[in-house]
């Protein structure tokens, strides 16, 4: 049985698993590439169906798509610490995930250029997957993470992007500017979002080749998402690169992200079960997190694991945060 054969009666199996959502656990794979192999308009190449089998394995492992038993756990600011929410482990949709979800449906429909800055391990990467399986089930679009290869070459950034898209085109250096053309006449022909991930250490060259898309393609309906640390907001609002202004100029939509909030954390952390928490312990806990939401998860799946049913303390958070991270952190100082 082929792939493609085995994506089918998958399909078949799944009715809760359209076409549109199978392509939202292919990051590498835009959704109209993904609908074409579905229906046969695309031919299999090995770049293809490697996308599509590892799909299928992460969707029969249950680590995707899984079938809905409970709502994600919404948590907003106004939520008491102590009401009891329904619990999904694998994700919490905070106020940062709603905001990504705000900016990535703006872009899509707006056809702007979107920038989101957060730091590390905040959430950027699964709140885009989870709008994927959400919002953007319905919108064509395709995630592009950078890696240390195509961050910094025009040639190497082109020839992933054209796979990304089902071009299959061979990128050489001589042959970059026919690629992009050919890029941008597929995005004329079928307009999609393009969400841009990781790109705080992206070249200049290579964020002006994705302003110069945009042009060229944002009349027939192409909007632009860029996820990065902090730092490439740092660099937008104070460079004297031309390439920089000439993209920031551009930008539509703005959102700086700051992480999980306290209140958040709070009903977070009350959710998993760590109920025994004395207050000192959970202000230096979330002062240890940062706002981090991989952090957060890190310590609370360690205090689980190791002091489940019994009271936590300032100590067991401060031992907790040195295992983990090397953080020697303080407890507060209280003042009579």
């Amino acid at each position: 049985m082929t792939v493609r054969q085995q994506v089918i009666a998958l399909l078949d199996r799944r009715p809760d698993i359209t076409p549109a959502r199978f392509a939202s656990a292919m990051p590498g794979l835009s959704t109209a590439a993904a609908h074409q192999y579905i229906a046969g308009t695309l031919a299999p190449s090995a770049f293809t169906d490697k996308h599509f089998e590892r799909a299928l394995r992460e969707i029969e492992a249950g680590n995707v798509l899984r079938v809905q038993e409970s709502a994600p756990v919404h948590i907003t600011d106004a939520t008491p610490a102590s009401r009891r929410v329904r619990r999904q482990r694998d994700f919490y949709v905070v106020e940062t995930t709603r905001r990504i979800q705000q900016v990535l449906t703006y872009c899509a429909e707006q056809c702007s250029i979107g920038i989101c800055t957060a730091d590390y391990g905040v959430g950027k990467t699964e709140s885009i997957r989870y709008w994927r399986e959400n919002d953007g089930r319905k919108l064509d679009h395709l995630v592009f993470e950078f890696d240390d290869f195509s961050s910094r070459s025009v040639v190497d950034f082109l020839s992933c992007l054209s796979d990304r898209m089902g071009l299959m085109q061979k990128v050489t250096f001589c042959s970059a500017g026919p690629a992009m053309r050919a890029i941008c006449a597929a995005l004329d022909e079928k307009p999609m979002l393009l969400i841009f991930d990781q790109c705080e250490m992206v070249v200049p060259r290579i964020l002006q080749v994705i302003r110069q898309v945009w042009d060229a393609t944002r009349h027939a309906g192409v909007g632009i998402a860029i996820f990065a640390s902090p730092m490439l907001l740092e660099r937008l609002q104070k460079a004297r690169v031309r390439d920089l202004g000439a993209l920031s100029s551009r930008v539509g939509i703005w959102a700086a992200l700051h992480g999980v909030q306290k209140g958040e954390a709070a009903t977070i952390v009350k959710q998993e079960g760590l109920t025994q928490i004395e207050d000192a312990a959970f202000d230096l806990l979330y002062r240890s997190t940062g706002g981090s939401m991989r952090r957060l998860m890190a310590v609370t799946d360690l205090l689980l694991t190791k002091h489940s049913g019994k009271v936590i303390t300032e100590k067991t958070v401060a031992g907790v945060a040195a295992n983990l991270w090397g953080m020697q952190i303080a407890s507060v100082v209280r003042v009579a």
